[in-house]
């Protein structure tokens, strides 16, 4: 039978049935071990119990109440979110998908300060539409070269509302901006009256051994978009905003309305997903985890040299091969010893779900050690 889903990207025919902490099962049973948390979304592992639980009474309770009127979810969930983003007195508003949050919050930015065009790193991701999304009619989203500090006297800083800073990423390749490098461009954008935007969709709730990727960085955003982990697969995101901004945007407000804005349920799922993680103190056990990761790979690639670069902050992962035909090889041997990772170009990236077990880990070290050693002859 023909697939109903229209092939907007491409998809194995596998059919998935079941996701349970760090694993999936397919419809022939075969398990997987999880080290891509779904679309880098399950933080808390899959089905989280918790979680589960805390929509199942949220359904008998209220779901979705429209714009017209306020409800308890979504206030506690932004002071909490605003206690835990350092920006205290701020405001959010909480929407569906990591992309809208992106673009609501340079649509924000733009109508506060009054420019159109927004500066982003040239390898940065932002979103699949809109204000950020990567086209070439899309002419007001200017890419500054990655750690490029001669690049930064180039721009015309009077022109750009915003720097949509991604913490890590860098479009799925699993690259860290030098702080030298992130100082620079922010002094800049604030000596010219612009503002600083954060992109935690994918580097937030953990994910690199801290609440949120910019605070490895002398950096504090005007403006957070969130998203992914904060309903931990979930379809809810958010946009928080400083009480700088929220005081300006008093004076300029503008309408933005959709059906789903602040729905009971998925904020209802956003606070037990903070509140799992300080219950669990998943941040510090999520960074130790990462180190511990991080050391087994680079042992492994003192004794391969196929491995060119490890890179890695705390459970976001990536070893960059000498050519992607060994990355490629690597990747699907791992599907069929029932591991799931990302792959592009020549990277390998693990961003497995904070509860993630050492036991796991050394499997997936000892199997790409085998794997390795198999395209010596292969590839």
């Amino acid at each position: 039978m023909k697939n109903p889903i229209i092939p907007l990207y491409k998809q194995a025919d596998t059919v998935i049935v079941k996701s349970e902490n760090c694993y999936v099962y397919d419809s022939d049973n075969k398990q997987y071990i999880d080290f891509e948390s779904g679309d880098w979304s399950s933080n808390l592992g899959h089905s989280n119990p918790k979680i589960n639980e805390r929509i199942k009474q949220q359904v008998d309770t209220l779901i979705h109440d429209g714009l017209r009127f306020r409800n308890n979810e979504s206030e506690q969930l932004s002071l909490k979110l605003l206690d835990k983003l350092g920006l205290t007195g701020g405001q959010c508003a909480f929407v569906n998908s990591g992309s809208e949050a992106v673009n609501l919050g340079i649509t924000i930015a733009k109508n506060l300060i009054g420019r159109k065009k927004v500066l982003k790193m040239d390898c940065s991701y932002l979103s699949a539409f809109g204000h950020g999304q990567i086209s070439e009619s899309n002419t007001d989203l200017i890419n500054i070269p990655f750690n490029n500090l001669d690049a930064i006297s180039k721009l015309d800083f009077q022109e750009i509302s915003a720097f949509v800073f991604e913490p890590g990423n860098s479009s799925s390749l699993i690259k860290y901006p030098n702080e030298d490098f992130i100082n620079a461009v922010a002094s800049e954008i604030k000596k010219h009256g612009g503002l600083l935007m954060a992109n935690e969709v994918t580097t937030g709730f953990g994910r690199t051994g801290k609440w949120f990727g910019f605070q490895h960085y002398d950096y504090l955003p005007d403006i957070v978009s969130v998203g992914k982990a904060l309903g931990n697969g979930y379809p809810i995101s958010g946009v928080a905003i400083s009480s700088k901004i929220s005081e300006l945007f008093q004076k300029s407000p503008f309408r933005y309305a959709q059906s789903h804005q602040n729905d009971a349920l998925g904020c209802a799922v956003g606070l037990e997903v903070i509140s799992t993680f300080e219950k669990l103190d998943l941040i510090s056990k999520g960074f130790e985890k990462g180190t511990y990761f991080k050391n087994k790979l680079i042992k492994l690639q003192t004794k391969h040299p196929e491995i060119v670069e490890v890179r890695a902050r705390g459970l976001m992962i990536a070893i960059e091969l000498k050519t992607t035909e060994i990355a490629d090889f690597i990747y699907n041997q791992l599907i069929e010893y029932g591991f799931l990772v990302g792959f592009k170009e020549n990277t390998l990236r693990f961003m497995p779900p904070l509860i993630i077990e050492r036991k796991h880990i050394d499997i997936l070290i000892e199997t790409i050690d085998r794997i390795i050693i198999c395209t010596q002859h292969v590839v």
